[in-house]
Parts: structure tokens; C-alpha cells; sequence
């Protein structure tokens, strides 16, 4: 354990290097000053919790705020706080990202004319809160740039004596003069969740509806939009839309206890208000139909449902809010996506696709962040893409568990922005951040912090992603990198999208026999968009529900078609009409034909039968002609085929026989018979000729 005179020596030491550090002048530094060390000591924790002003002048004074934890047995005494400083401001935007995560490579100096007192005895379990106010000119920052400012506990731990107990970090941004050029930042805000609600209506789990409710993630996003005025853009899916205004009105639940009444249509009804009145004061954006995954439907052979997201995306969400959107955009699921995609897209009549910067990074390479925005060029014309900054964006991706995390991740926001302007100071440039995917998560407190950096630091303008789309493009040309296999593999799977795709085959065929199919298809189709979405990467489990569902509708559809013969139909000839009875349980006519195979198919011979109307709830008993060949009896496959000759629903069957072949082969015994009677007959009466003649000769 040190003594106090330690201690006071330990205070001539770093008057010593004060005096050598003005003399040699050591980083600019004119305070006594020490290298940080790493802790000696697990007894005690220090979090940084906060940090201000977000932009620090020469006339700021910075307070920092935190606690400090004693997690050992013994008691920590004398302890202190006071500020670390990296020498240097950081050289690259990796390095910020490095640090932000956790590196401690680039520390300084602690700073003792910033030491601060906390508590003589901190006994175990124990916690103590610090403040320190330190005028910005106590802390050497020879240069405008982003530092590595810390806090350091100081203090005596009985098992390794007077010692650094801990270390806490962040960023510091460090720009006392306003740039030339500040950065336009363009925040895109999308509203989508996991679109698992089944064609009947039906919501799988309360999550979606737990999500719209007071404190749900989906609720604080629309409040916190809210409040940050023309600084977010927004984007909303018309699936989630229509899913609140059902919502409104009485819904239904399923979980494992089965199916019960849903209990958040005030909260549904409050949210659908909120959403109106931003759309009433702001311009917002839809993004195709459940947020399809284009890219895994398209390799599916699923084009026109990826069409169909995206044209009727318009009519859905105006239905559902009231208001229409701006125009339909694409968020790229993972951020990527290759010629084809984009292609089908921009055939669609989409404008704007919004990616990730590693999918369009710039070629050749820059040494500066350019402007998130590039006009790619497709089959179709140009294509406008909206580039996410990925490294800034990456904030809202980094633990926000508590305050320090939440410092943590604002501080490297902040630092990054201020990086970028200090790449270019005099070149205008334009930003997008954004989440990785719409279904994106954040802390609130995160989001405020970092919502109201934008506002406050100088070297940031808000922008509007109309601007981003009206202005010219970026001047740095990017190109389209390789979509790769990689994420190839995090698309919706290949077995997946071949059931929604036969689901659309049959849904197809129950459309063409219906004569008024919208009612009943729709819900279906609707639905089947819903399990393309690319939401369900993230979910592939809950994805194979909703199409689970989707598939059991459909079979309880097709199976209200029914052919109700059964047994064995017999002819007198190898020809006749077999009768079959075709049952329409649908409230509404239906237009169908019949097909008949036989097994084996060449044994019997027939026509299709041409399409006939039966009445809703009714049955029809209708003929088909046919002739049989051979004797045996023949197993038939009776199919109901739709309009254009497409099987639908399950096949019936019966059995044919015929008696012809059996009443020729009575006839052809008959004659057998009389032959041999004939010829005994005539054997006998040979034979007694024979003798006859025999006897007269002798």
C-alpha cells in the first residue's frame, strides 16, 4: 500500500514532467500529464455515462459524468478521477470504428490538473457517482480531429497498493471552426415489421401488435420520428399500414393456446392517428408490398409478385393512412443487389433502390467519403440509388444495453460525421443513414442523442431524402460490386420460395374456375406477398408458419371442389357415358371441366369435357363419353380441370367394366360346343358306315 508520502512524491513527479513536457514540448501539452495505463487492479468498474456539449468550443467547458463500482471484498480508498487524452487526433475512420469497439491503442495521457476527488472509502458492493468540469482549455488538442478522451480511476486497492483501479473511453470530436461545406446528412426511418398475419386475418403471436402499443418498439420509433421534425425522412411498408387498420376494428391472435380476441385496437387505432398526422406535415416514402424479397423471388420465378408489391404498394398504403406516398423505393435486403434485380425493379417502376456504400463503392478509389447518392443505369433507364454510409450506420448497431453503451455509440456518431467533414472541408456532400434493414431496433435514448447531435453539431446539416433524390448525383463514380454467394445464402431458400410458388400455381387455377374470384383470392394472394418478405430472413421459422397457414386456406379452398363419384360403372358394349357428380361447396358459381385416365391410359379413349358452370351450393351431374379397351376391369382418374385445362383439386375415382367381352365368349362357347357335337356326331356316323360296309363285303 502507498503511503501519503508516496503519494506527494508521486505529485514532484508529474510537476517534473510538466516541466519537461513545456520545455520539450511533448504533443502541445502545457498540464502535467502521464501515460495511461491499463488497471491493475478487477476490484473496481468506471462507466462513462456522459458527455457534453456534443460539440465542444474554446470557450466550452466539458463535463463528464459517471460511476464507479467497487466489485471486490476490500475496501478502495482515496479515490480519484481525472482525464485522459489521446496526443494525436485519429488518423482514419477505422480507427474510429476501432476504438468505438472497444480498442485501447490509441490512449494517451492522463491529465492530473483535471484529477477530481470522489470518495475516501468505497466499501465492497458499493457505488459512487463523479462529475467532472473541465474547461476545454485544460485538454491539449493541438489540432481539429476526432481524440480519444477517457476517464481513469486512481486509488488504493489493499491487494496491489496505489494504482490506475480503471479506465473508461469515447470519442471526442474536436472542431472549434466551422467547415466551409457542412455535411447534408439525409436519416431514413423506416416503419416494417414481421408481416405474419395469415389470409384469414389472423395474427401469428402479438408481436406486430405489441410492437404498435404504448413503449413497443414500433410506437417509440413513430414518437421519436415525430418529435425529430424534418430531420428524419420516412419510410413505411403498406403491409404494416394495413395490419394496424385491421387492427382497429376486432382481430383475432393465435397463439399455442390457440386463437383468442386481440386486445390493442385503441392502441392500433392511436398509432394509425399518429402516422396520419406526420403524413399530413411530411412527405414519406412506401416501400413495395411486406417488403418483398425481390432478389429470392426473382430467382424463383416469381416476377409478378415482385411487380405486384411494388404497383399496388401506393393504393394499399393510401387506403390504410389516408395519405398516398411520395413514390415507392426498395430497400435492398443486406444492402446488395445484382444487374438482374435492379433490372426488374426499374421495370416495375421503381426510382430508387437504397444500398449499402460497400455495394457501390467508388471506382477508383477516393480519399474522402463521397456523396451517398449515384444514378445506376439499367434496361430501363437510370436507376437512382441512395447510399447508406455503412461505418456510420453501423452505430445503431452496436450494444445500447446501458448508459455507457449509449455514450459510447452517440460519441462515434458524432466523431464519425466530424471525420468526414474534415475529409473535404470545402466539398459539399451529401450523407444517408440509416439502419441495416427496416425491421431495426434502437434505444431511444440512443436515437435522441444522436437526432440531437444533428442538429447541434456545426459541421452537420439535416437533410431530406427528397433532396437526396431531386439533386444531381454524387460526381465520384461508384461501381455495382458482386452480389456473391454469401448473400446468396441469407435470401429466403430456395425450397422456401418453390412453396410460395406453388401455391401461386394453384391459387392461380382456383382464380380462372371462379367467376367472381376477387373475394375469395385476394386474402390468399395478399397473403402469400406477405411470405415472401424479406423479414423472414431474419425469421425463417416464423415465415414457414405464415406460409403453413397460407397453404391450409388454399387447401380448404380447393377442397369445397369436389367430384363425388365413387364405385364401378359397367357398360353392355365397349362403349358408354360414364356419369359424374361435381359437388361446388363456393357460394358462387364455378366454370370447370373433367378429364378422365385411365391406369393404364391406353386402355380407355375419351374426350375433356368442355366447360360447364355450376351454381354455388350446388352439385351437377354431368357425361363424359367413352370406350374401353379390353376385357378386364379399368381403374379411372377423374380430374376437374379449370377453363384452360390446368388439374385442379384432388382427383376422384372410379372403376369401368364392360359385359361385351364376356357375352362373345358365351357365343363363342355355344359354338364350340355345337362343333364338337357336330363332329361326334359325325365321327359316330362314320364309323358306322364303316362297319356297315365292313359286314356287306363278307
Amino acid at each position: 500500500m502507498n503511503t501519503p508520502g508516496k503519494l506527494a512524491r508521486g505529485g514532484c513527479v508529474l510537476c517534473v514532467l510538466a516541466v519537461v513536457s513545456v520545455v520539450f514540448g511533448w504533443g502541445g501539452m502545457s498540464t502535467p500529464a502521464q501515460a495511461v495505463d491499463e488497471p491493475q487492479s478487477s476490484a473496481a468498474s468506471l462507466q462513462l455515462k456522459d458527455l457534453s456539449p456534443l460539440a465542444p468550443n474554446r470557450r466550452s467547458t466539458l463535463i463528464l459524468s459517471g460511476r464507479i463500482a467497487n466489485l471486490g471484498s476490500l475496501n478502495l480508498t482515496e479515490l480519484s478521477v481525472r482525464v485522459t487524452i489521446s496526443p494525436e487526433p485519429l488518423l482514419s475512420r477505422d480507427a474510429i470504428e476501432s476504438v468505438g469497439n472497444g480498442d485501447t491503442s490509441y490512449d494517451g495521457f492522463a491529465i492530473g490538473q483535471t484529477t477530481r476527488a470522489v470518495t475516501d472509502v468505497l466499501a465492497p458492493g458499493g457505488r459512487e457517482e463523479f462529475r467532472l468540469r473541465v474547461p476545454i482549455e485544460q485538454i491539449p488538442l493541438p489540432r481539429a480531429g476526432v481524440y480519444v478522451i477517457g476517464v481513469q480511476l486512481v486509488g488504493v486497492d489493499p491487494n496491489v497498493g496505489y494504482a490506475v483501479l480503471a479506465v473508461a473511453r469515447t470519442l471526442l470530436p474536436w472542431l472549434p471552426d466551422k467547415p466551409d461545406a457542412p455535411l447534408n446528412l439525409v436519416w431514413l426511418w423506416p416503419l416494417s415489421t414481421w408481416p405474419g398475419r395469415t389470409a384469414d386475418g389472423v395474427f401469428l403471436g402479438d408481436l406486430m401488435p405489441r410492437e404498435i402499443s404504448s413503449g413497443g418498439r414500433l410506437d417509440r420509433l413513430l414518437t421519436i420520428g415525430t418529435q425529430a421534425g424534418d430531420s428524419v425522412s420516412w419510410v413505411l411498408d403498406p403491409a404494416l399500414a394495413q395490419s394496424v387498420r385491421a387492427m382497429t376494428d376486432n382481430y383475432l391472435v393465435s397463439s399455442a393456446d390457440g386463437i383468442t380476441a386481440g386486445t390493442n385496437s385503441a392502441a392500433a387505432s392511436l398509432w394509425l392517428e399518429k402516422f396520419q398526422d406526420v403524413a399530413d406535415e411530411h412527405p414519406f416514402w412506401s416501400l413495395p408490398y411486406a417488403d418483398v424479397d425481390a432478389e429470392a423471388l426473382l430467382r424463383g420465378e416469381l416476377e409478378r409478385d415482385v411487380v405486384r408489391a411494388i404497383t399496388t404498394a401506393p393504393s394499399i398504403t393510401r387506403l390504410a393512412t389516408g395519405s398516398r406516398p411520395t413514390n415507392t423505393i426498395y430497400w435492398a435486403p443486406g444492402g446488395r443487389l445484382d444487374a438482374g434485380t435492379l433490372n426488374l425493379l426499374s421495370s416495375a417502376g421503381v426510382s430508387t433502390v437504397v444500398l449499402r456504400s460497400g455495394a457501390l463503392p467508388p471506382s477508383p478509389q477516393v480519399s474522402f467519403t463521397p456523396s451517398g447518392s449515384v444514378d445506376i443505369d439499367t434496361q430501363f433507364g437510370p436507376i437512382r440509388a441512395a447510399v447508406i454510409d455503412s461505418q456510420l450506420s453501423g452505430v445503431l448497431r452496436m450494444p445500447q444495453g446501458n448508459a455507457a453503451d449509449v455514450l459510447n455509440a452517440r460519441q462515434r456518431f458524432v466523431a464519425e460525421t466530424a471525420f468526414i467533414s474534415l475529409e473535404n472541408p470545402s466539398l459539399q456532400r451529401t450523407l444517408v443513414m440509416g439502419p441495416g434493414d427496416p425491421q431495426w431496433q434502437g434505444s431511444p435514448r440512443l436515437l435522441r442523442g444522436m437526432l440531437s447531435a444533428l442538429i447541434l453539431s456545426p459541421w452537420m446539416n439535416s437533410a431530406t431524402f427528397a433532396d437526396l433524390i431531386s439533386d444531381p448525383p454524387s460526381s465520384v463514380p461508384r461501381s455495382l460490386s458482386d452480389y456473391g454467394s454469401a448473400q446468396r445464402e441469407r435470401e429466403l431458400s430456395t425450397e422456401y420460395v418453390s412453396r410460395i410458388q406453388g401455391a401461386q400455381e394453384s391459387l392461380g387455377v382456383l382464380r380462372s374456375i371462379l367467376d367472381n374470384p376477387v373475394d375469395i383470392t385476394e386474402p390468399i394472394s395478399a397473403a402469400l406477398l406477405r411470405s415472401g418478405s424479406a423479414a423472414w430472413r431474419t425469421r425463417p421459422t416464423n415465415g414457414v408458419e405464415l406460409l403453413n397457414s397460407i397453404q391450409d386456406a388454399l387447401n380448404t379452398d380447393i377442397d369445397k371442389v369436389a367430384v363425388v363419384s365413387r364405385g364401378t360403372v359397367t357398360f353392355s358394349g365397349d362403349t358408354g357415358r360414364v356419369p359424374i357428380t361435381v359437388a361446388n361447396d363456393f357460394d358462387e358459381p364455378i366454370s370447370i371441366g373433367l378429364r378422365l385416365v385411365g391406369q393404364p391410359a391406353a386402355r380407355l379413349v375419351s374426350d375433356d369435357l368442355d366447360t360447364v358452370t355450376i351454381d354455388g351450393g350446388k352439385r351437377a351431374s354431368l357425361e363424359i363419353p367413352v370406350r374401353i379397351v379390353g376385357g378386364e376391369p379399368l381403374a379411372v382418374t377423374v380430374e376437374i380441370i379449370s377453363p384452360d385445362g390446368q388439374a385442379f383439386a384432388e382427383p376422384g375415382s372410379l372403376t369401368l367394366q364392360t359385359t361385351a367381352y364376356s357375352r362373345a365368349a358365351l357365343w363363342f362357347s355355344i359354338a364350340a360346343a355345337l362343333l364338337l357335337v357336330i363332329l361326334v356326331i359325325a365321327d359316330t356316323w362314320r364309323r358306322s358306315r364303316q362297319r356297315r360296309v365292313s359286314a356287306e363285303t363278307e
